[in-house]
């Protein structure tokens, strides 16, 4: 509560004077700095409130989600600006001044009045005469101190009165806003519903795709050749033997892209052997050396599938255009979330852009409760990085 003195005077002089000047000077747009700056600065000060109010709570208060990070700044300062969290703690930096100083002065008040009661029997001797504890000396000074401890008593109870309203005060206006949380709640699950249908859309259209420009393709001329290898068959047995031995060789191919996109659409060993054997597969295939560390034991399903598409995203990504040499994939636990990070000591440059894999795979992420963030400065290395919540 003595604390609340110096800065409740602290913050209500320097905010005051940051917004009256900025709003003073918007017109001549030299106010628009001074009020980002004390945008930034109330609510760095409600952070730092955040902490301090465990002091009396026992734990800092959560500081609230903020929406995601836009890409242009004018988009960022805008949803600063639109973010109840914002005014809330403008709100209660504006009343730190008052609440504190009030708060303050009538807590060191009742303290320092019962500290000076208490000292006064070892003061009274040597007061100089004619002065107040010269006069409260002998049985007086006693009786004085007595009342004091009757005065700490006060101060103790008043203090904690003070405190415990001041907390509920900050609890008020600094914590989450259940409201606004729930709606950016919403908010995400619209976005990351529509991102999964997306990326579903998206690969339906390529196995479609694939289909069509692939085994269809090659059914169709592999028809063909046995069409004609019958026509021949009675009279020219080589050249229909040739054509059946084309055909053949065709169709091997085609059950082999029918595999591959098999595969693609979900790989039989992840249901059957777990992330581990399918991770095993995925880095015997891949163009380039792969390293994987900490795949251990089964996880859900959807989990499972997401890493597996991850690494598989990543690894061809690493082996067609980033002029890897080495993979590192790396697994691992922290709380209930599975933490699974790419690296490879590629030219860089990855980008998570609309329409490319790396969204796709954000998407798919995302759409369980997860991030994926990319880390590819131009010249490399490229770190991609995926967390998604594995609780059962």
């Amino acid at each position: 509560m003595a604390t609340g003195l110096p800065l409740g005077t602290a913050w209500l002089v320097v905010l005051f004077v940051l917004l009256c000047v900025g709003l003073g000077l918007a017109m001549l747009v030299v106010g628009i700095p001074l009020l980002a700056f004390a945008l930034l600065l109330w609510r760095w000060g409600a952070d730092t409130e955040r902490e301090r109010a465990a002091l009396v709570l026992g734990a800092p208060i959560a500081r609230p989600l903020g929406p995601a990070p836009a890409a242009r700044a004018r988009e960022r300062w805008a949803a600063r600006l639109r973010e109840r969290r914002t005014w809330r703690d403008l709100g209660y930096m504006l009343l730190l001044g008052p609440v504190g100083i009030i708060a303050g002065t009538i807590a060191i008040a009742l303290w320092s009045a019962a500290l000076a009661a208490l000292l006064t029997p070892a003061f009274a001797p040597s007061a100089p005469a004619g002065s107040l504890l010269d006069d409260a000396a002998g049985a007086t000074s006693f009786a004085v101190a007595a009342g004091g401890v009757a005065i700490a008593v006060l101060a103790a109870i008043v203090t904690r009165g003070l405190a415990a309203g001041c907390a509920a005060l900050a609890e008020t206006l600094l914590a989450s806003d259940d409201r606004a949380e729930l709606a950016r709640r919403i908010s995400s699950l619209e976005a990351t519903r529509s991102g999964a249908v997306e990326s579903a859309d998206a690969r339906l259209r390529r196995i479609e795709r694939d289909l069509h420009d692939g085994a269809q393709h090659r059914l169709a001329y592999i028809a063909m050749e046995l069409g004609r290898a019958r026509a021949k068959l009675a009279q020219d047995p080589e050249a229909a033997d040739a054509l059946l031995a084309g055909a053949h060789d065709e169709s091997k191919v085609a059950m082999r892209e029918l595999r591959d996109l098999v595969r693609g659409i979900h790989p039989s060993v992840l249901s059957d052997r777990g992330l581990d054997a399918a991770l095993s597969g995925l880095a015997e295939r891949a163009s380039v050396p792969v390293e994987i560390r900490g795949v251990n034991g089964r996880l859900p399903p959807a989990v499972e599938t997401a890493a597996y598409y991850v690494v598989a995203e990543t690894l061809t990504n690493a082996g067609r255009h980033s002029g890897a040499t080495s993979v590192d994939v790396e697994l691992r636990h922290e709380g209930g979330t599975l933490v699974l990070s790419v690296r490879d000591d590629g030219r860089g440059g990855a980008r998570r852009v609309p329409g490319s894999g790396l969204e796709g795979l954000g998407q798919r992420v995302e759409a369980l409760d997860g991030e994926l963030s990319v880390d590819s400065p131009a010249g490399g290395p490229t770190a991609i990085v995926a967390r998604i919540p594995c609780a059962s």
